[in-house]
């Protein structure tokens, strides 16, 4: 079964659960017994658990809340979820009701709590925490739902990997893949991504249309990539950190294989993984001009059903910022294609345009177009951001040295790479494949890898002093902001590669404990109780994101809308999102978040490829090896 395990036939288990009722595969796990009714934020003593589950052989810490401080340990015992026996009971092992902040209140939630230990209990099963009450009046209540399992991460990882393929651009969607969030071909008729335009930008935000004034008149094809959040923009900007963000998931995560994601590429003999950070590559590689120059942003309009669109694709102005960021994505692609012996016809074309665009960049040196207030800077064009240019130039450097063997780019990438001092944990994100590269690489200088490797060591040990038992939900970020879950993810990443670079087994240990409580945030074990990946009941989730801003499968205008209602929350005639997005998160502390599409909802619900990309890569570490 799908809810407990390891199971590797997502495509066919995703499909039966589409048209059986994720309903009914949950009601199959759980049998007939009568179970208490699940805990609510307003329950006097809560019990928050990684809703997918917990390793059999990992450690297993639950989160036992409340708004008044312990007086003693509540009455807790572990019931198996099919039967409402008890299996395991606090009154035996009271050791494992550890209070944190020694019994006063958490500084970060707000609450007061304790850590639930089972990691010595390593049944496999599926099992809830029943919480009996202290005092007369009030009925026994239960945690949600969890299972224990070898590995309990595999549906997840991949719910995770697929968001990219129903945030692919320009294509159908067919049912085949995509089930009941299928749509017909989008953004390929007269004037739009297959001739696309360079517009002059009018002054708007970086969401809306560029202007109405053409300036380069040549038609271009920018079909693929993802639409970059709720909106439909593709910005080069972003989709150069995840772009190169996957492509480390895909140095990491060595167990990723073909037919895994079900999308149409499936079974070419390539692993899925790098299939689907192919479509991006592809994009990438025509967002530019003939002699390497790239364009910034490439805006579509949003709409629902996505093909119901027929505004134009506009193009912003060419940059040396884009130009670099569009090099270290096609010289990284090269590099890994080299590296596995895939394609090399592909991994060729990647080099001969990332080597046009260093090139390019040598002759007309960063930045341009300049700004005339600060030529220093690139002038505004319209665009969103654009990745790091120096932590780009690293990568690229890094990749070309290690394709071409030219000592003048091994130069270049150490030259960017010595200047590094350390970030917070979490952040430095656009650093970790440069760095990954060239500590890899034959003929590097040994007192710069010994740099790069304490500076990974260090990020991990500030991952491990923000989790566990240092903190009050075992996984505390330095802040809950826009987008706060790609913090989370990030966090996780900076610990897997302190655990991957570390010669120390008991090290190595240290920072995957660290990084698995990230994960436990992401399924539910936080201050929400909210599994932050949307629509995961038919992996076990009882309570996860039914809502979320998106133009498609969240618009607010298409709330009474037959079509696009029914993805929009749960009840009748509703199938909500697909499952697996990665929703922004907590926005203003912990427990701030909103549910729905009321007031501003993209600061909290909006999915974004970034925050999708480094939980993908968490999940996938864990879950696909």
């Amino acid at each position: 079964m799908v809810l407990s395990g390891e199971v590797r036939m997502y495509p066919l288990m995703v499909r039966l659960s589409l048209f059986i009722g994720a309903g009914a595969l949950a009601a199959g796990v759980a049998g007939a017994a009568e179970i208490p009714p699940a805990i609510t934020d307003k329950s006097p003593v809560r019990v928050w658990v990684d809703q997918i589950g917990y390793r059999a052989d990992g450690r297993k810490l639950l989160i036992v809340a409340s708004d008044n401080p312990f007086s003693q340990p509540p009455a807790l015992e572990l019931a198996d979820a099919a039967t409402g026996k008890a299996v395991w009971k606090l009154a035996d092992h009271p050791e494992a009701f550890k209070p944190f902040n020694r019994g006063q209140k958490d500084p970060v939630s707000g609450d007061y709590c304790a850590h639930l230990d089972l990691s010595d209990f390593r049944a496999p099963g599926r099992y809830y925490v029943a919480i009996h009450p202290n005092e007369a009046g009030r009925k026994t209540e239960r945690s949600y739902r969890f299972n224990i399992a070898p590995n309990p991460y595999y549906q997840s990882a991949i719910a995770a990997w697929r968001m990219f393929y129903y945030n692919r651009a320009d294509c159908e969607k067919p049912e085949k893949y995509a089930g009941p969030w299928n749509h017909k071909m989008t953004h390929r008729g007269p004037n739009q991504a297959t001739e696309a335009r360079v517009y002059k930008w009018e002054g708007k935000p970086h969401w809306d249309p560029v202007g109405k004034e053409v300036l380069d008149p040549t038609p271009r094809d920018v079909t693929g990539g993802w639409w970059d959040a709720g909106d439909f923009n593709k910005y080069m900007g972003n989709t150069t950190i995840v772009h190169n963000q996957m492509l480390h998931a895909a140095q990491l995560i060595r167990g990723a294989r073909d037919n895994e994601f079900n999308i149409p590429e499936s079974g070419n003999g390539v692993p899925d993984l790098l299939n689907e950070i192919r479509y991006g590559t592809e994009f990438v590689l025509k967002m530019a001009d003939e002699t390497g120059a790239a364009f910034g942003k490439c805006h579509e309009m949003g709409a629902c059903p996505p093909e119901s669109n027929t505004t134009p694709v506009q193009l912003t102005v060419q940059t040396s910022g884009a130009t670099m960021n569009r090099l270290s994505c096609l010289a990284y692609a090269a590099f890994v294609w080299s590296e596995r012996g895939l394609d090399g016809a592909f991994a060729d074309r990647c080099l001969k345009e990332a080597l046009k665009a260093w090139n390019l960049l040598e002759r007309k040196p960063h930045p341009w177009p300049a700004d005339s207030k600060n030529p220093k800077k690139t002038a505004p064009t319209g665009n969103w951001f654009e990745a790091d240019y120096e932590a780009c130039r690293a990568l690229a450097a890094a990749c070309l040295w290690r394709l071409t063997g030219e000592d003048k780019y091994r130069e270049a990438a150490e030259a960017e790479l010595q200047r590094l001092r350390g970030w917070m944990p979490g952040e430095g994100i656009d650093w970790y494949p440069p760095m990954w590269v060239y500590i890899h690489s034959r003929g590097a200088r040994p007192e710069l890898v010994e740099k790069l490797r304490k500076l990974i060591l260090d990020a991990g040990e500030g991952v491990v002093r923000s989790s566990g038992e240092r903190a009050g939900y075992a996984a505390n970020l330095r802040g809950w902001w826009w987008g706060s879950n790609r913090l989370v993810g990030n966090m996780g990443m900076a610990a897997i590669c302190a655990a991957e670079i570390s010669d120390d087994s008991a090290a190595k240990r240290k920072y995957l404990d660290a990084a698995e409580e990230y994960i436990h945030y992401l399924h539910g074990r936080n201050p929400l109780g909210l599994c932050y990946l949307t629509n995961m009941k038919q992996f076990g989730a009882e309570r996860s994101a039914m809502v979320m801003f998106h133009s498609w499968l969240g618009n607010p205008s298409k709330r009474k809308d037959p079509y696009g209602s029914r993805f929009i929350g749960e009840g009748e005639g509703k199938i909500g999102p697909p499952p697996g997005y990665v929703v922004g998160g907590a926005n203003g502390g912990p427990k701030k978040y909103n549910d729905t599409l009321d007031g501003e909802p993209w600061i909290y619900n909006e999915p974004d490829i970034g925050y999708q990309s480094s939980c993908a890569l968490l999940l996938g570490y864990f879950g696909m090896r």
